[in-house]
């Protein structure tokens, strides 16, 4: 989805110099996604980025995120939150490097281990201060008491929520419709709350993982990050590997259950639980899409969802 209204470079300088007091020495743009638009800029020796969106709990989300950051899981610190161009902003460190999803077959092995440190990082955090299952905000609380109860939202579709309307859309989409019931069935039966409450991502592509060499140099966009089943990210990478072929995903499951034999670790009922995750993921983009009339991308991804749990 496009922003509403896009900055442009000119704005995004002008803004900085108003609100720095000089203007940045350097300011170019590095990409926009959903629901925000990022710019790199110099000021006074340092590379940092400014992010303009909508959403202000995003950017609050990501600020938190980064108390949960280690050299296994590298988070780019916000160091200011504010209002701006009629919606906000956020200005964080800078880190380089190129997106995960664009690596090369041979660049995605080397970055196995990488990945998997991370994916633990995630598993293991501490979260003996939050609550819940589920997205989560400010007050680092989740508002659901389940994890059977976060999944099952999936079929909700509230004013007060981004892509509100889907149900409508769909409706007219026989195959996405009939996707979705059978989908959003089969999901009520595996579903179950006896999973591990992680901290999630929830996104790990779609730019969000910076990558040099052997090395994850920054996870952001931490907007859909929730409380729940950490084989949710693993699910995620499955459940996107046709879009990503270079992506040996076999290798990343393999070196992941290596480490935790190693750890002497064995999710229970891995399967049924992973069933449930690629459900969600697959009824959450059937109503995304819906919700913006890609009905080529809605079919693909019903495609996805029956190849990965039939």
């Amino acid at each position: 989805m496009a922003l509403e209204k896009l900055v442009d470079i000119e704005q995004a300088q002008a803004f900085l110099t108003q609100h720095l007091g000089a203007a940045p020495s350097e300011i170019f743009p590095l990409g926009e996604g959903a629901w925000s638009q990022c710019f790199g800029f110099v000021h006074q020796d340092r590379n940092l980025v400014i992010r303009f969106g909508k959403y202000v709990d995003d950017f609050q989300k990501d600020q938190l995120a980064h108390t949960f950051a280690s050299p296994d899981l590298p988070i780019p610190e916000v160091l200011e939150i504010g209002t701006a161009l009629d919606g906000y902003f956020a200005i964080s460190t800078r880190v380089v490097g190129i997106p995960l999803e664009s690596v090369t077959a041979e660049q995605w092995l080397a970055l196995v281990p990488a990945v998997v440190a991370a994916l633990e990082a995630l598993r293991t955090a501490d979260l003996s201060a939050t609550e819940g299952f589920g997205g989560w905000g400010a007050d680092r609380r989740a508002s659901h008491k389940s994890w059977r109860s976060r999944l099952l939202e999936v079929a909700e579709d509230r004013p007060d929520q981004r892509g509100y309307g889907w149900h409508k859309a769909l409706a007219t989409s026989a195959e996405g419709q009939a996707t979705f019931d059978w989908g959003f069935e089969l999901l009520k039966q595996v579903a179950d709350d006896a999973v591990p409450r992680s901290l999630l991502h929830g996104d790990l592509t779609n730019r969000n993982v910076l990558v040099q060499g052997e090395k994850i140099t920054g996870v952001f966009d931490w907007g859909c990050s929730t409380y729940g089943d950490h084989l949710y990210d693993l699910a995620w990478f499955e459940f996107w590997s046709p879009w990503q072929p270079q992506l040996d995903l076999a290798a990343l499951r393999t070196a992941l259950e290596q480490r935790w034999a190693e750890r002497d670790y064995k999710p229970e009922a891995k399967e049924a639980r992973l069933k449930a995750c690629y459900l969600h993921i697959g009824l959450e983009h059937l109503a995304y899409h819906a919700q913006l009339g890609n009905w080529t991308a809605l079919l693909e991804i019903a495609k996805q969802m029956r190849a990965l749990v039939l």
